[in-house]
């Protein structure tokens, strides 16, 4: 019988080819017949290859006695008795009835897999080929075949599998502070492979199956760790359980202590009352009863005006290694006595010794307990009256007249209007009717302040900076530090501010007007430190600086003033009013309006709210703008500000009204309702 294949190929000539390599036989010595050609579909999906028969001349078959091969059923029940598979895994599906009911015709030709073993069928006029896909190792009689190969009944085929486990890893640890167990788990996976089953074909290729089975931690050693680490105090089994069996890698709180419980440090209690209301009193109907407003309380000579309390001790907690763990430690109030105050009963009450507004300042563990004076007038503030300067609250029955001044350290509450007049007030306004082409002011002494602190913040970095610079040049061999202590850093700081600290020296000099412009509203160390930047740092040529020292003790000055602003508090610092007309209303705290607002400007360093209309002028808030209604049709335009991190909200925003958070503006072309503007993470400009 004449030797001849079947061969398939990506092309007729790649067929042809595969098909020469296997008979072993050269190109004229082999007929072909081309039994389908290629076909290439789009993208190459579900093309079909080239299909050849080869076949060599003039040469016959001359094996005899070919050993029979076993039936297909009966190597199937052979394969499925030898396969020993692990008790929790299950094997790949039995091969189809149609391939075990094939009858000898149909198999001819062909290879399958079944149950992890090759099987195939020889046949006179077509050989079965098999290849091995990548990552699978096929062996043929013992060799390893990484390509396509013609097997047949005699051929031992074996393909090498290998499970493969993979521990799973745990730790234990204690938290530094010892009220947590914490378990730190990474799965383990035991991994089984196996031969995919594949229908009886002419060619096979070889494939290989997965099956990823996770491996449960066991809990006796973690049990035993805990008591190795002497954990024995609020451990959650219901965890460890969870953690064991866990698929992801992850830390599981195991174990948690007690923690203590805080106790109270000594506080100030009050027997009167003592803070300024912004609120507004509602009647029982909903509307506001602008005339009943709870202003500025204040007490009469001889009462109590309250109780120094005593700490409270906690209550000590359990670390999980069953050790107590001290509650935080409690301290005293320290209570100094202010103006208008007596303490009595061993410093535990204090005494209104004179009639006016309660004022309570703490810091810390120390607090200053004062009685304000209050000053009361009766009628309009005129020419008669003359202009007011009072270091207390201010209570004006009448209203501010024209050109006249106001102004004080403490509160200020005017019961009718103010009529193109300054008021000005280092703590809250409050008009109870209109704010008429006037400047008021609440806080202003804060603003000077603000204005210091954002630039004494600055220079504070380029001051630390600076030293490190000094401290690096010093160590070159240019620079000699006796020569600094003979001339000064002066020629040292003129290079830095020819260089990178080119802003430092205006800067600096900003700082020191400022400061200078404040005399009547800081305190002398501010003067001190102005003094000594101006001779050090602005005066560069004759520059008292010697050493890096002495810088670095301008910077622990200054560090020490920056923090005492930053903590100043303004929200004793408000305006509240009416209506706002043709006026400058300032605030370091917030602006309440309750009517409206005409063609004013606001800026506020906390929040502005108008429970009613803004028609023209500008609004500056730092924080949020919230509005009833902006905007006029026709009229002056309305302008409303934030920066980048406030936000805007206007109950009706009419057309052409602008608005700008950060540097983004928006103009209204129509009228909109229920407006929300504010920055998202991109710094894009989003209006709802």
């Amino acid at each position: 019988m004449e030797r001849n294949i079947v061969s398939k190929g990506k092309t007729v000539k790649e067929a042809v080819s595969i098909a020469l390599e296997l008979l072993n036989a050269k190109r004229d010595e082999v007929d072909i017949e081309i039994i389908e050609h290629e076909e290439k579909r789009f993208l190459g999906l579900r093309s079909r290859p080239a299909v050849v028969r080869v076949t060599v001349r003039g040469e016959k078959n001359n094996r005899e006695d070919v050993e029979q091969p076993l039936s297909a059923m009966e190597a199937l029940r052979q394969a499925v008795e030898s396969m020993d598979f692990p008790e929790d895994f299950s094997p790949v599906p039995d091969a189809p009835d149609d391939a075990a009911s094939e009858d000898e015709h149909e198999l001819s030709g062909k290879v399958w897999v079944s149950e992890g073993r090759i099987y195939c069928k020889d046949a006179p006029d077509r050989y079965p080929m098999v290849a091995p896909k990548k990552g699978v190792k096929f062996y043929k009689n013992g060799e390893l075949i990484e390509k396509t190969v013609v097997v047949s009944e005699n051929d031992l085929l074996q393909v090498e599998l290998e499970d493969e486990i993979m521990e799973p890893k745990w730790e234990v640890k204690v938290s530094d502070d010892g009220m947590a167990a914490l378990l730190k788990v990474t799965p383990g996976i035991r991994i089984y492979r196996r031969l995919m089953d594949k229908l009886p074909h002419q060619f096979v290729e070889l494939e290989v199956t997965e099956l990823k089975d996770f491996i449960v931690i066991d809990i006796d050693p973690i049990l035993d760790k805990l008591k190795e680490l002497e954990v024995a105090h609020g451990v959650d089994f219901s965890e460890i359980a969870r953690a064991c069996t866990s698929e992801v890698e992850g830390t599981f709180v195991i174990a948690r202590g007690t923690p203590p419980t805080p106790g109270k440090n000594g506080y100030f209690q009050p027997t009167q009352e003592v803070e300024i209301k912004k609120g507004l009193k509602h009647r029982e109907d909903g509307t506001i009863d602008y005339r009943e407003i709870q202003q500025f309380p204040s007490v009469e000579r001889g009462q109590v005006l309250g109780v120094v309390q005593p700490p409270q001790q906690g209550i000590a907690g359990i670390s999980v290694t069953n050790e107590m763990v001290s509650a935080p430690e409690v301290y005293p109030l320290s209570v100094i006595e202010g103006k208008g105050v007596a303490l009595v009963e061993n410093g535990t009450k204090a005494v209104a010794t004179a009639s006016g507004h309660p004022e309570i300042v703490v810091k810390g563990h120390v607090a200053k307990i004062s009685v304000i004076p209050k000053l009361i007038l009766s009628k309009d503030i005129d020419i008669q009256t003359g202009n007011i300067h009072y270091i207390g609250d201010v209570e004006i029955l009448g209203s501010v007249q024209d050109a006249m001044l106001v102004e004080t350290q403490g509160n200020i509450f005017v019961r009718e209007n103010i009529n193109r007049a300054k008021v000005f007030s280092g703590k809250a306004i409050i008009v109870q009717n209109n704010v008429i082409s006037s400047e008021v002011a609440a806080g202003k002494n804060n603003l000077l302040k603000a204005d210091i602190s954002l630039i004494l913040g600055d220079l504070l970095g380029q001051m630390k900076n600076m030293v490190r610079a000094i401290q690096q040049l010093s160590s070159v061999s240019a620079f000699k530090v006796s020569t600094f202590t003979r001339t000064g850093l002066g020629p040292l700081l003129k290079i830095l501010y020819d260089g990178k600290y080119r802003l430092f020296l205006p800067l600096t000099k900003t700082l020191v007007r400022h400061i200078h412009s404040g005399r009547d509203a800081l305190e002398e160390k501010w003067f001190e430190l102005a003094e000594r930047m101006q001779r050090g740092f602005i005066n560069a040529t004759f520059s008292e600086f010697r050493t890096v020292e002495d810088i670095q003790q301008v910077i622990k000055l200054a560090e020490e003033l920056y923090h005492s602003v930053s903590e100043t508090d303004n929200e004793l610092c408000f305006i509240k009013a009416s209506i706002a007309h043709n006026s400058e209303l300032y605030s370091s705290g917030d602006i309440l309006i309750e009517k409206g607002i005409y063609n004013s400007r606001l800026h506020a360093g906390g929040c502005i709210e108008v429970d009613g209309f803004v028609r023209g002028g500008e609004i500056y808030a730092t924080k949020v703008v919230k509005v009833a209604e902006a905007g006029t049709r026709g009229g002056i335009a309305t302008k409303i500000f934030v920066p980048k991190t406030g936000t805007i909200r206007i109950g009706l925003a009419i057309e052409d009204t602008v608005i700008q958070v950060g540097n983004k503006a928006h103009t209204f072309t129509a009228s909109a309702t229920n407006v929300y503007a504010r920055l998202n993470k991109f710094g894009e400009l989003i209006i709802e």
